[in-house]
């Protein structure tokens, strides 16, 4: 048997507390997107976007649009030690 929930007045909008136990299992995480559409009467499917994890080259460029960009390379001087640039 499912969750009973009760849906609320938010804003302009409305709302939805999703049980901590749903989330879970549907391994949805706060702060997750997630897309939420209805594809006929009496029925509200959510569905996780896909999003790249944190660590990986994809989650590095996610904002990233293809403009360039001037580096910032900084000039360090002449070798002091046993340095091989």
């Amino acid at each position: 048997m499912g969750n009973v929930v009760k849906i609320a007045k938010w804003g302009n909008s409305c709302g939805i507390r999703i049980p901590a136990t749903v989330l879970r299992k549907a391994e949805i995480e706060i702060d997750d997107l997630v897309y939420i559409e209805s594809d006929q009467p009496g029925v509200i499917s959510i569905n996780i976007t896909p999003s790249p994890k944190k660590g990986t080259m994809e989650y590095l460029f996610k904002d990233y649009s293809g403009e360039s960009f001037d580096t910032e390379l900084v000039d360090l001087g002449e070798p002091i030690g046993e340095e091989k640039w």
